[in-house]
């Protein structure tokens, strides 16, 4: 039978062994330019954050410009057939000197 005497020995055996293995804390104070080095660090990230935050808004705006351009470049190409075959019914084939207006027929 296991006597209180011999738990004790053993809990304060096992107390003392882990005190051995425990490492002391401590504290330190950081000296002022290390401190000052790592707050400019972080506000240089900080900025840095915010410079991708606003290039990615503005590469947004870019995208959305460039498809309305698109868009536009498109329904040119469309009018520009349109008018092209119209002209083409009107005056037959050839070219126009848009400068001076006149149309010189291929035939």
């Amino acid at each position: 039978m296991v006597l209180d005497s011999d738990i004790q020995d053993k809990l304060s055996a096992h107390r003392e062994a882990k005190k051995e293995t425990v490492k002391t804390i401590v504290e330190k104070q950081v000296e002022q330019e290390d401190i000052d080095t790592l707050k400019k660090l972080q506000a240089s990230m900080d900025n840095l954050i915010v410079s991708f935050g606003q290039l990615a808004i503005q590469e947004t705006a870019v995208k959305a410009q460039k498809a309305a351009l698109e868009k536009s470049l498109v329904d040119i190409k469309a009018e520009e057939l349109a008018l092209a075959k119209q002209l083409s019914t009107k005056y037959g084939d050839g070219s126009l000197d848009l400068e001076t207006g006149k149309f010189t027929s291929k035939s």
